[in-house]
């Protein structure tokens, strides 16, 4: 629409001043790369003159929090928080992990099974059940960032694959332990109002019977930081935390539309692309330990540790690298054709993002 027709349908329209004047003033906030404020707010004011009169003071009350979920607010706007400790525990030879994250109102917890054998021809299928006060939290499906509650019916089920090649995430760490395959089962969850501190869960296994219960503490990664960055790409911006002491890293993409229409829903870190300096000036790798990788349509935080041998301070941070992934609509002329929402993804090295912390 061009704005010759925002004009027409305003003036024909005469929406009420106060509403233009909110609108307006909203759209003007300082934010981040996003959608144009004035065609913003452009299309606000059309939005409502579809609505109708009635409607106004309901949009004018609402339009600051349209305009911050499409412009792109800040960090600071979604909270994120982080399983305090991943829990782990064994099932004969294999290695069980339960991780994850929550950002706004979505938990994402990653199950990871850890064989040292290839284990290529099994499937590992398994049900978790999160609990907060006792009461089951709702579960939805992974496709992207639409939220579509788990019909219960679709096996959650995964293949084994081999650790050789996989250099992003906890798989490097296991590897190196004489690891050789894994299993990864992401599950997503809505939170209620109030964010709790604990759950529960329980994991049911379909294959070979049993169930694993144990708790989960949640702790906010902002109160673990001391310094914040941000970098803006031409996807939309990341903003990385160090903890006060230096040997912590987590990295989360802002959901964002840029120009193109393109939704920014991820970032993700490589390993050995992250480097802890210590105030000698020696560069320490973050070697796998600590590496937790979280990513989905809902949540997506990337957490990276200084080895836990290192004793000197860390005085900087560097990020080499880095794979942002978006979400944008296509045109599929397939059978039934139309739009669909598809994946995309850009990878930058050499980046030289340096968090000094001196």
């Amino acid at each position: 629409m061009t704005e010759e027709n925002y004009r027409a349908l305003f003036d024909r329209a005469s929406p009420d001043r106060d509403l233009v004047e909110d609108t307006l003033a909203a759209a003007e906030r300082p934010r981040r790369k996003g959608v144009p404020t004035k065609r913003l707010a452009a299309a606000l004011v059309c939005l409502a003159l579809v609505l109708g009169v009635g409607n106004y003071q309901a949009l004018a009350a609402g339009v600051q929090r349209i305009i911050r979920f499409f412009a792109g607010a800040g960090a600071s706007e979604t909270p994120v928080m982080v399983v305090e400790q991943a829990d782990q525990w064994t099932e004969g030879d294999w290695l069980c992990q339960l991780d994850g994250v929550s950002q706004g109102e979505y938990l994402l917890l990653e199950l990871y099974l850890v064989s040292p054998e290839m284990e290529e021809h099994q499937l590992a299928t398994r049900i978790l059940q999160i609990y907060a006060d006792g009461v089951p939290l709702e579960q939805g499906d992974q496709v992207y960032s639409e939220w579509l509650p788990y019909d219960g019916f679709a096996p959650q089920g995964q293949a084994w694959m081999s650790l050789s090649g996989l250099d992003c995430g906890p798989e490097v760490a296991w590897r190196e332990e004489g690891y050789r395959a894994r299993v990864h089962m992401p599950f997503t969850y809505r939170l209620p109002e109030e964010t709790p501190a604990e759950l529960t869960y329980e994991l049911l296994d379909l294959e070979g019977g049993g169930s694993h219960t144990g708790t989960l503490t949640l702790t906010p990664a902002e109160t673990q930081a001391a310094w914040s960055d941000s970098r803006t790409f031409a996807e939309g911006t990341v903003t990385a935390l160090v903890s006060e002491d230096g040997r912590q890293l987590s990295v989360y993409a802002h959901r964002e539309e840029n120009d193109e229409g393109q939704m920014l829903t991820g970032a993700s870190l490589f390993h050995h692309q992250v480097t802890f300096i210590g105030a000698s000036g020696e560069r320490y790798s973050d070697a796998g330990e600590g590496f937790r990788s979280f990513t989905s349509g809902h949540v997506n935080v990337q957490l990276a540790a200084a080895p836990s041998w290192v004793e000197e301070p860390i005085v900087a941070v560097e990020i080499d690298a880095i794979q942002l992934v978006y979400e944008y609509d296509t045109w599929w002329d397939g059978p039934g054709g139309g739009m669909v929402r598809t994946q995309g993804d850009a990878t930058y090295g050499d980046l030289n993002w340096i968090i000094d912390l001196t």
